[in-house]
């Protein structure tokens, strides 16, 4: 017999938000510096920054398809997020990923991401984290980033998981809410709690919740 899964995010558990909430900054000023351009720049500190993505990559790529541009807009986001994390290695929740580590001997744990492939790759690779997950889902890379697609393909290939430990992305908990799989979101940055989903804050707390 299978061991269940415990399905989960990764930046917001085992890795801090930082690099993925930094990197459209580092996204615009390689945007910017291209197009010598300092206007572009105007996206960073707006709320809906990923709205300029599309003007700005139709100025970057005119010849490219839409489809095409999705593309290479990840793949530029996503070397902004490894390059931030090379020049922040204290990300990494070490506690969390240690025991998570243990939780291995009686279930399978799953990875549910926006990350694609190569990307996370990259990304286990650069935080020491490749052989942490027994199962792993990935975004396709001319997917838009979109949480729900993710987690339908992973729900087809390997059914619910027991739990799903999320971080602040508020797609997720109500796609689970709808499949009625239990949820948890993993507040450890203090964020804003996310009506109806129940919030742990802390190791502690996270382990209570699996017991």
């Amino acid at each position: 017999m299978k061991k269940p899964i415990i399905a989960t995010t990764f930046a917001g558990l085992f890795v801090k938000q930082e690099p993925w909430d930094k990197a459209h900054i580092l996204w615009y000023e390689h945007a910017a510096k291209q197009l010598k351009d300092e206007t572009v720049k105007i996206w960073i500190n707006k709320a809906n920054y990923f709205q300029g993505v599309d003007e700005v990559m139709t100025r970057l790529y005119p010849s490219l398809s839409e489809k095409q541009r999705t593309i290479k807009a990840r793949e530029l986001f996503f070397d902004s997020v490894c390059q931030y994390i090379r020049q922040n290695s204290e990300i990494i929740n070490s506690d969390i990923v240690e025991y998570f580590k243990t939780l291995k001997k009686k279930y399978r744990l799953a990875l549910i991401t926006t990350n694609t492939k190569s990307a996370l790759e990259r990304i286990l690779s650069l935080t020491k984290l490749t052989n942490l997950f027994d199962i792993v889902e990935c975004s396709i890379p001319n997917e838009k980033d979109d949480k729900r697609i993710v987690f339908d393909r992973f729900l087809k290939k390997y059914g619910k998981p027991i739990i799903y430990i999320g971080g602040g992305r508020k797609d997720s908990y109500d796609f689970c809410r709808e499949q009625k799989i239990n949820c948890i979101f993993a507040n450890l940055e203090n964020q804003e709690n996310i009506e109806g989903v129940s919030t742990i804050h802390n190791l502690e707390e996270i382990k209570r919740n699996i017991s």
